[in-house]
């Protein structure tokens, strides 16, 4: 049942008559006798692909203003920064090891008791 209804596409090799074509089958699919009545087949409709370019983001580094909280989800330890130059609502939690500011986790740690 959860098997798919219809495997392909392959190309047919030769019309026998107006309701049989012969398909030219890959080896992977061992003895199946490549005839069928074409009741048996479905069209295949070739999806054009829309190639969409997507505009490239500068990268952007921002330094951080300050560490305001921490967190520990499934054995990762995050911060949540606040960056420089922008608001505290526009606040990220990151990952410790993508923070290069030891000095302000450790100004941090310090403030809330926990060094």
């Amino acid at each position: 049942k959860l098997e798919p209804r219809y495997i392909g596409p392959f190309a047919i090799k030769e019309v026998i008559n107006p309701v049989t074509v012969k398909l030219d089958l890959p080896n992977w699919l061992g003895k199946i006798h490549p005839v069928f009545h074409i009741n048996l087949l479905k069209e295949y409709i070739a999806q054009e692909e829309e190639a969409i370019t997507l505009p490239t983001i500068p990268t952007q580094y921002v330094d951080i203003d300050k560490i305001l909280d921490v967190r520990i989800t499934r054995n990762q330890v995050k911060y949540l920064v606040k960056w420089k130059g922008y608001p505290q609502t526009e606040a990220t939690w990151v990952k410790a090891q993508d923070i290069k500011a030891d000095k302000l986790i450790q100004q941090f740690h310090e403030k809330q008791g926990m060094l």
